[in-house]
């Protein structure tokens, strides 16, 4: 995996291997070998470790260290969410019509109280709003918003301009972006879908890269620091962008994009920064695909986490793999058995709503799409729906 932005070169080797046992998460053998340091006065800067070979004592020590280590191991791998039936299901309506929905994106409106979910459908994005997560599903009909073909949105609220900031993706006609063009639509009353304004193409460079062209991108995520607004996509291939403005030049001025991490992705990075009294720390989460050590023989979308100390990176990763998901098969309860598995395009429940995209670090929720069949039918083939993860209570 390499870090690839500009302003912040690095080279971040792989996770490192464990010869201990194949199996084992990098974050075991690092512990089993900082303990077997301590306890023998090694001092070694290598954060990958084998076992010794020369020395029978040390060997010992070693593996009592991984049997006395492996509870925890099994600890840090029971779930963290529970998911049962879905917010949104099957058979949601548009205008009367049945509705697949995917890409769903939430904030909440301090004024009322209400949760607002957006989300993509046909020809465009959708809206419905809802108090709370109790009632399954929330809503059965959904509103247009008259901003098509804009799609795949993210929310919040600008407080210098005062309005609602919806990014979102138009199909490029002009043949400058790769297939893709990031836009913008604003509003000042979420709780009116006919308040939005029509996309505003954004005049972000499209990313350059001879050795690697850029043949598509997409999934564009806002946010701000305190001097500047950076702009992220993901390319579809591995590969996530990140570009920006000044906050005054905002949602203009745009520099052209750098390549701020590469790994074992697919798409929808969606970046917040981690609300706390220390220095800013910033999370990302991206959607994966993998197979877990539950389903070796059948890959699932996940949540993937990274996390860095500055918007410009580098990036280092948290929970990236199959085995520790952010979010992901390894982690979930699941109290409805009808989904398939898949945690795809999925965004944490934020209690503030701004700009900064402040995320507080234990989330109230995960949503998410994924598919869903509506009987226990392994042979039924699933339909989208939306979801929402909640808190494993301990």
């Amino acid at each position: 995996m390499q870090i690839l932005d500009k302003k912040a070169p690095l080279i971040l080797s792989p996770s490192p291997r464990c010869d201990l046992h194949p199996s084992y998460p990098p974050a075991l053998c690092n512990r089993i070998s900082r303990f077997v340091q301590e306890q023998s006065n090694i001092d070694s800067p290598h954060a990958s470790f084998t076992l010794p070979h020369t020395r029978p004592s040390m060997r010992i020590l070693t593996l009592l260290a991984a049997a006395l280590l492996l509870p925890s191991l099994l600890h840090a791998a029971e779930p963290r969410w529970v998911l049962g039936a879905p917010l949104i299901d099957a058979d949601a309506t548009l205008d009367g019509k049945p509705v697949k929905l995917v890409d769903p994106a939430i904030v909440r409106d301090p004024a009322s109280g209400l949760w607002h979910v957006f989300a993509s459908a046909s020809g465009g994005t959708v809206w419905f709003s809802m108090k709370d997560f109790t009632a399954r599903p929330a809503v059965r009909e959904v509103t247009r918003l008259p901003i098509s073909p804009c799609f795949v949105p993210q929310v919040f609220y600008h407080r210098a301009q005062q309005r609602w900031h919806m990014i979102g993706m138009v199909p490029d006609t002009t043949g400058r972006f790769p297939k893709m063009a990031p836009c913008l639509c604003t509003s000042t009353n979420l709780s009116d879908p006919q308040s939005w304004s029509k996309p505003e193409i954004l005049d972000v460079p499209p990313p350059q890269d001879a050795a690697k062209p850029v043949k598509l991108w997409i999934d564009f995520w806002v946010i701000c620091d305190e001097a500047k607004a950076h702009l992220f996509a993901t390319s579809a291939d591995g590969r996530l962008w990140r570009t920006e403005t000044t906050i005054n030049k905002y949602p203009h001025g745009w520099s052209a994009p750098v390549l701020a991490l590469e790994g074992p992705f697919i798409y929808a990075s969606h970046t917040y920064r981690q609300a706390g009294q220390g220095p800013a720390r910033y999370l990302t989460t991206i959607t994966a695909r993998g197979a877990d050590p539950a389903t070796p023989k059948q890959p699932h979308h996940y949540q993937q986490s990274y996390t860095a100390e500055h918007l410009e990176g580098p990036w280092q990763p948290a929970e990236a793999t199959p085995a520790q998901p952010y979010a992901g098969s390894a982690n979930i309860r699941l109290t409805d058995p009808r989904w398939t598995g898949d945690i795809s395009h999925g965004e944490p429940l934020r209690l503030g709503n701004d700009e900064r995209m402040l995320l507080d670090p234990q989330p109230p929720g995960f949503i998410f799409h994924g598919s869903y069949r509506s009987s226990s039918d392994p042979k039924e083939k699933p339909s989208p729906c939306v979801g929402l993860l909640e808190p494993e209570k301990k």
